[in-house]
């Protein structure tokens, strides 16, 4: 089963996304808008950021209603609550160690999306 966490860890992986952030020269980004128009560039990456922050936050809210469930029996058993404990914290650093949604958006941008055409040089 493949999850939002495993597509963007992928992702991330085959576009190379630095996991700090690095300076992305403006003439780059503007490649990318048909009218050359930074905040057109600005405002997709924006709207792509949030929907994959959003979708990884709904697989991790998933994740721990279904940890949640897995409490009341762990509660009862020392050995359960260790392993529990233990899943949890595994699958918080699976999450931080992906890169930021706004750096996977910026390079999903300029690796996946083919320079626009300006509509003077049109």
């Amino acid at each position: 089963m493949s999850t939002r966490r495993e597509y963007y860890k992928s992702l991330a992986e085959a576009l190379g996304v630095p996991h700090e952030i690095e300076a992305v020269p403006i003439d780059k980004l503007l490649r990318h808008s048909p009218r050359g128009n930074i905040y057109e560039v600005v405002v997709d990456i924006s709207r792509r950021s949030e929907q994959i922050l959003s979708e990884l936050t709904e697989e991790l809210r998933e994740k721990l209603r279904e940890l949640d469930t897995q409490e009341d029996i762990a509660l009862r058993d020392e050995e359960a609550m260790r392993e529990l404990q233990a899943e949890i914290r595994q699958w918080v650093e699976i999450y931080r160690a992906l890169p930021k949604p706004t750096l996977i958006a910026i390079w999903e941008k300029l690796k996946n999306d083919p320079p626009a055409q300006s509509s003077e040089s049109a």
